[in-house]
């Protein structure tokens, strides 16, 4: 940039260039500001709406989980010998549970010995669980306690048994204990080859001596529920009452504990309430980005955007849609005590959706959370379309992106084009100047020359 003032002429070069130069680029850098500042607007609004419609998402996860609507409540009188968790197939009722054996797993002890480094024997020892056996090699170099324990925990088949060394008073012993509880898990080890000495780690339940002690017996669980016996071979009864897990914590027998199975209401409405909250907060965001207000002439970025509109109207007519499922009595939300205001937010009848509830607990669930025909699955299959990134809202922002690119463009091209014009203003101006400088000095030399004329006499005949 040339920055010379005029010095011939005294013009003010520097400061026309800039004004001439400010006026040619302001129409144009204004349209370019206000279509990048519209676009800005536009794309941060998009961002808001699609912020608040991944939100409405989120909630509609949950509420597509019928277990969130149908949850129950379990009671008991007597928390230390069993505990009860109920879900939503279970249906209400009482009963009375009474723990008579707590399953135990089969656990057997040796007879002591010095310590457990000192060699005992060599051959192989039979271990079987529930018809499983594996064969442990027990050889010279590698048969102490310790290398006992060893093999049989090594083994690759192992039947389900764990073998552990304690070393008391009188001595270390080997104790082999089954993995599991129940009566099918009993052990039998024998002994074959070697050098015999192995025989003192035999058990047989059918052998009325062994040498081996058994600590813990092969039993299972037994309970009795409304008088009726339920035998398993854990701690854990499944499936005897419909939708309950019933834990076995001690065995008590004559103490009665018991269970009530109720449906929650309170998780019921706080689903409902979960809707009706992220639906309105969608709505809230919806009139943000297309408020109008008519005092400052202000418009939201999306006012009459397509995109808000269709969203609005597939809304509409998801919330207002009947719902065909077989057996229920409630096809619409309507039914349930949710309706529209004339703001077009969501609100909750309470008396209504009690009644509701009350009327038919599992079928409220069903209105949102049926797998075919639901409202949370029909608006999540929806929202999910319109949030991909060939979606409505993603192909917006795609050419919205496109567009700040372009004006970035074409702003460097009006620097590139003032750039030019200012270099021309410039070279006109100098020669302009050098003009000006011209003329100046002529017209300094005609003044010279005209002061240097003689002046004539004056007449002095009278």
């Amino acid at each position: 940039m040339v920055s010379a003032p005029g010095i011939g002429s005294g013009l003010d070069i520097n400061g026309l260039v800039q004004q001439l130069v400010a006026a040619e680029r302001q129409p144009v850098a204004n349209r370019i500001n206000l279509a990048e500042a519209r676009t800005n607007s536009e794309l941060s609004a998009l961002g808001k709406l699609k912020s608040a419609i991944s939100s409405f998402q989120s909630a509609l996860e949950a509420l597509k989980d019928i277990d969130n609507f149908q949850k129950r409540t379990v009671s008991q009188d007597n928390d230390e010998l069993i505990a009860v968790t109920a879900d939503s197939s279970a249906v209400k009722g009482s009963y009375d549970i009474e723990v008579v054996l707590l399953a135990s797993a089969h656990k057997l002890a040796s007879l002591p010995y010095p310590d457990t480094i000192t060699p005992i024997g060599t051959g192989t020892l039979t271990i079987t669980v529930d018809g499983a056996a594996m064969a442990v090699n027990i050889v010279d170099g590698a048969n102490t306690l310790e290398d006992i324990r060893d093999a049989i925990n090594d083994s690759p088949d192992n039947p389900g048994v764990q073998a552990t060394l304690i070393t008391s008073d009188d001595g270390s012993r080997l104790v082999v204990s089954a993995s599991e509880t129940g009566a099918s898990s009993q052990i039998t080890i024998s002994s074959s080859g070697g050098d015999g000495m192995l025989a003192g780690f035999e058990y047989d339940p059918l052998s009325g001596t062994n040498p081996m002690t058994e600590k813990e017996v092969a039993a299972n669980s037994v309970a009795l529920i409304d008088g009726y016996a339920v035998t398993t071979s854990g701690n854990n009864i499944d499936g005897a009452i419909e939708g309950l897990s019933i834990s076995l914590l001690a065995a008590e027998i004559g103490t009665k504990t018991n269970v009530t199975i109720g449906f929650d209401d309170s998780a019921a409405n706080a689903a409902l309430s979960t809707f009706v909250n992220a639906y309105n907060g969608l709505a809230k965001t919806i009139d943000e980005v297309t408020a109008y207000d008519a005092e400052s002439g202000v418009a939201g970025a999306l006012l009459g955007d397509s995109i808000v509109r269709d969203l609005k109207d597939s809304l509409r007519r998801e919330l207002n849609s009947v719902v065909a499922i077989d057996g229920s009595p409630f096809s619409m939300l309507l039914d349930i005590g949710i309706t529209s205001d004339l703001n077009g937010k969501l609100e909750i009848d309470s008396a209504k959706s009690a009644e509701a509830i009350r009327q038919d607990f599992d079928a409220v669930g069903q209105l949102f959370a049926d797998e075919t025909n639901g409202i949370a699955v029909r608006l999540d299959a929806f929202i999910a379309g319109l949030l991909e990134d060939s979606g409505t809202i993603g192909q917006r922002e795609e050419r919205l992106g496109s567009r700040l690119e372009s004006l970035t463009e074409q702003r460097e091209r009006l620097d590139d084009r003032m750039l030019r014009v200012e270099e021309r203003y410039f070279k006109q101006f100098q020669a302009l100047d050098t003009l000006l400088a011209q003329f100046q000095s002529t017209s300094s030399f005609l003044t010279s020359q005209l002061a240097n004329l003689p002046t004539p006499r004056a007449n002095t005949n009278s």
